[in-house]
């Protein structure tokens, strides 16, 4: 057999880490100018631009502040791109998809499909280059973008004596995909061109390690890699087949054309289903999930802002008042997506980003609340109020199904019947509530709540006749990882809320609601030990303070914590015994619950042959991985009954097997963005100090207990926590008069397995109907019937571009379909909105309306807290980076060495930006020759 040994050139462009972006930003002026460069000179150059148009978007306001003339560059990058040279999209940027919501998403593949194909055209695979761990449903996503394949490398887990170069990755509801595994990483041959007196040997020697785990002839080689600044020139060195051999032949090639080659050859490929989230092989990081917990929990409202309350209510707004302001719609996406990038809402880079970051999140409230204040102002001032009072409150409930809910109006608990996705008038009504208190103990209709001395709560669930006992006890415990991975230190100590001195109350107290306040403090080592491997003796006081909720009617008890965090190093984490005999949790995941073993066997190591051990590259989780992804929910249940944990923007958990106890991590504290520890093998990072990194500051976390009968499907675990994610908001009018009634439901949904989870509604991108999106999070296929309070015209299922795909019977103002298991359906629904349109004649131009909001934040006062920075780490990093001096000489030895000057620089002043800026720049090109001695050094060492 021939080998063709095919070559991709491209760079792997982190937008922000090391530095912020307003430094890495300036470097992409000389990137593309000796990109198009190259171009100019080769006629046949290709190159792959890391699957983001970010990347171009970032570039253009470069050249704006330079003066150049962008639409010169854009005609460039149209022509590269048109000729099938420079290859661009299918993303926006390059996000880590465990940690962001459906439609964050969905709308980075829109908008970086439809600016790919405006600025030249598409690359029609996906690039899943660096992110930390694969979800379930990435096939069925990339298929709904019209994509044809995957390039994956992180989270891929084979038999270790049966590794192959390409799989079938296969999603929840049955879509497959062609999948290309990155097993030596993205940057194999990177710079061949500045070594090409060995630039053959590279080439054969990666031949020669990866051939046996090929399925074809084709053998993938990476060229290039982070922040890669200069395109490798390799044509020179292919022309006249120089390079090849009677066994080899070399070409460059792209993404495409490499697939298309494999796929040509009709390989047996074997099938992977489901998420791929092992570090065997390469490390996932599951640390970043409760890596700066502060930032995920921003990040989850400002999804559920634009999501659940500003997009929906624009295109309510759209159907009365035709107004919907698109531009500034995208241009907020745009911002929000800019946080999602894996290196920045993973929480692993200096601290100087994620204050950015925060600062990104308050830029993109300001644009979004204030489309979301304008839709209700200009619903309302067209609602009929002119026979009610001078104020009068309404409900926004987000959802697609009525909701019963129990509203705190100017300190009164009322029994409010919200319409589905509507704004509903409260009416003065009577109605009792059905939760009694006795002494510790709190009833309704479903559930006892018993409030013990220690702080955690017992749960009765009446329908199965079963306690769940303890719940709620916060455990904490050292951390001496980094931002990447958690690690346990040598020695640990364990603490327990319920060791503290617990004062338990009750400020509400009615027929409707009950809150038990539970508050504490406990007490905590400063931090772990100079050397890492132990937790100081001296301890300081942080505080807590928890707010358990039982409503009227439900079965569901949610809890408020507020956290101080005071001192460093450390995990903190909620505890739930369920008691209950299961052998696997089930966990929310963007589009999908998954179900995973609770019990996981240990990794043999000898079990890897030598010939793998010789491909995979870099840092590898050391044990197999037992924290995961529990997007919204977690589960354990035993066919008869359950219990689950929902929660807001807490998207880590754990099993313990002793009683299946469900452990929600609250947040971690760390300050270092990667450095030797004890759950990781190999280097993950640079060693930059990061204090901001310990979370020192004041944090509230929402999550609530569920308990069910039956399974999480028929128990309706999905459609509580999506009722625990979709907050029913108040706004508030004056007496006026208007042309719509007090009670506004556009559309109503019912599933018959009720396992349907709506992700989106909006105006469609190409006319003015409304989009629908929705999955199915059960394993068996339901009938859905969508129904709208206003005529249906049509209603269309499309992929997510909104390419037609199949068109459904309507019958007047509903319309009924099948959804398979597991399957994510956008559908366009054009509405007859005569009935809706306003009648501008009777608006009342002094009508007043706005969001209600009464709740106070609260602050803790008093505590002590242990120091953001010393003098004593200033002079350790500065020591650090003094003592490496002697090494920026050495190719082995400058990466780190400039790692230590960059974080001495950030700890002494922030504001140095001259010196952080000159360092950067080092350290990247110091990165780049580090690898590439990594590979000269295996070359050496073969032929010796």
């Amino acid at each position: 057999m021939k080998w063709h040994a095919q070559i991709i050139s491209h760079t792997h462009w982190d937008r922000e880490w090391y530095l912020n972006s307003k430094y890495t930003n300036e470097w992409l002026v000389p990137f593309f100018d000796s990109l198009l460069d190259m171009f100019e000179k080769e006629e046949d150059y290709q190159f792959v631009l890391d699957g983001q148009l970010s990347i171009i978007d970032d570039y253009f306001e470069e050249l704006k502040k330079l003066k150049r003339p962008v639409y010169k560059y854009k005609n460039l990058i149209r022509k590269y791109s048109k000729e099938g040279r420079l290859f661009v999209g299918p993303y926006y940027l390059q996000p880590d998809w465990q940690l962001l919501s459906e439609e964050s998403l969905v709308r980075n593949l829109v908008i970086g499909t439809k600016m790919a194909n405006e600025i030249g055209q598409c690359m029609n695979v996906g690039w899943l280059l660096d992110n930390f761990g694969q979800i379930s449903q990435t096939s069925q996503i990339h298929k709904e973008a019209g994509l044809r394949g995957l390039y994956v490398w992180r989270g891929v887990e084979m038999d270790p004596e049966n590794v192959q170069s390409e799989f079938v990755w296969e999603s929840p509801d049955g879509t497959r995909l062609p999948s290309v595994y990155l097993l030596n990483s993205y940057r194999n041959v990177m710079r061949l061109a500045e070594y090409s007196d060995i630039m053959k040997d590279r080439i054969y020697n990666e031949v020669d390690k990866l051939q046996p785990f090929m399925t074809t002839k084709n053998i993938l080689m990476m060229n290039g890699y982070d922040q890669e600044m200069v395109p490798d020139n390799i044509q020179p060195y292919l022309k006249g087949n120089q390079l090849d051999s009677e066994n080899i032949k070399v070409t460059q090639s792209n993404p495409e054309r490499y697939l298309d080659s494999v796929l040509a050859e009709n390989p047996e490929l074997i099938t992977l289903k489901g998420d791929l989230y092992s570090g065997r092989f390469i490390s996932v990081f599951p640390g970043v999930m409760s890596a700066r917990m502060y930032l995920k929990l921003q990040n989850d409202e400002a999804q559920k802002t634009i999501e659940k309350y500003a997009e929906p209510l624009n295109y309510i707004n759209y159907l009365i008042n035709n107004k919907y302001n698109e531009v500034s719609f995208i241009n907020a996406w745009k911002l929000l997506l800019k946080n999602h990038p894996h290196d920045s809402i993973c929480g692993v880079s200096i601290d100087d980003v994620h204050s950015d970051m925060e600062e990104r999140f308050r830029d993109f409230h300001y644009i979004v609340d204030n489309l979301l204040e304008q839709s209700v102002k200009d619903i309302l001032k067209n609602v009929d109020t002119s026979s009610l009072n001078d104020e009068n409150f309404f409900v926004y409930n987000p959802s697609v199904f009525d909701r019963k809910e129990i509203i705190n109006i100017k300190g009164e608990d009322k029994i409010v019947e919200a319409k589905s996705l509507g704004i509903t008038l409260i009416k003065d009504n009577n109605k009792l509530g059905d939760v009694l208190i006795l002494d510790n103990v709190i009833s309704n209709s479903k559930i006892n709540v018993t409030v013990n001395e220690n702080g955690t709560i017992d749960i009765y669930d009446k329908a199965n006749g079963i306690t769940y006992k303890n719940l709620g006890q916060l455990e904490e415990s050292g951390d001496a990882g980094d931002e990447y991975n958690y690690s346990y230190p040598d020695r640990d100590q364990y603490f327990y809320s319920t060791d503290s001195d617990v004062s338990i109350s009750y400020p509400i107290v009615n027929d409707k609601k009950v809150e038990v306040l539970i508050e504490y403090t406990m007490k905590l080592p400063k931090s772990l030990t100079e050397d890492r491997k132990d937790r100081v003796k001296d301890l300081l006081e942080m505080p807590v303070r928890t707010i358990v909720t039982i409503e009227a009617f439900s079965s569901v008890v949610k809890f408020n914590t507020t956290i101080l965090n005071t001192v460093k190093d450390h995990i903190v984490k909620a505890v739930f015994p369920t008691n209950i005999d299961s052998d696997v949790s089930y966990a929310g995941s963007p589009f999908d619950v998954v179900e995973r073993p609770i019990h996981i066997d240990d990794y043999d190591e000898s079990m890897i042959p030598s010939n793998v051990r010789k491909v995979i590259v870099g840092a590898r989780e050391a044990k197999p991985n037992t924290i995961f992804l529990g997007r919204e929910l977690v589960d354990i249940n035993d066919g008869k009954k359950g219990l689950a944990v929902l929660s807001k923007g807490l998207p880590e958990y754990t099993v313990k097997e002793e009683n299946n106890s469900i452990t929600l991590t609250l947040f971690r504290g760390i300050d270092w963005v990667a450095n030797d520890i004890n759950t990781r093998i190999g280097d993950a990072g640079p060693l930059i100090y990061t204090p901001e990194a310990e979370c020192l500051r004041q944090m509230t976390f929402d999550y609530a207990i569920y308990p069910h009968s039956k399974g999480y499907e028929e128990g309706g675990v999905v459609k509580e926590a999506d009722k625990f994610n979709s907050d029913i908001k108040v706004f508030t009018t004056n007496k006026h008069k208007g042309s719509l009634t007090t009670d506004l439901s556009i559309l109503n949904i019912k599933d018959t397995l009720d396992n349907i989870r709506v992700t989106s509604i909006k105006k469609a991108d190409s006319s003015s109907s409304m989009v629908v999106r929705m999955y199915n999070s059960g394993d068996n296929a339901t009938s859905v019937t969508l129904e709208t309070t206003c005529g249906l015209n049509s209603v269309k299922k499309t992929d997510f571009l909104e390419n037609e795909k199949e068109t459904f019977v309507v019958n007047g103002n509903s319309v009924t379909f099948e959804v398979a298991k597991k399957e994510i359906v956008t559908l366009v629904v054009d509405i007859d909105k005569s009935t809706l349109i306003a009648d501008e004649s009777l608006v009342d131009k002094n009508s007043i309306s706005d969001i209600y909001d009464e709740s106070e934040a609260f602050n803790f006062k008093g505590y002590e807290s242990v120091a953001l920075v010393t003098q004593e780490d200033i002079d350790r990093e500065t020591k650090r980076a003094e003592s490496l001096l002697d090494g920026l000489n050495d190719p082995l030895y400058r990466r780190t060495a400039l790692e230590a000057q960059l974080s001495a620089t950030l700890t002494q002043d922030r504001f140095d930006e001259l010196k952080t800026y000159d360092l950067g720049w080092g350290l990247n090109e110091a990165r780049v020759k580090r690898r590439v001695f990594d590979y000269i050094q295996d070359i050496l060492k073969n032929k010796n």
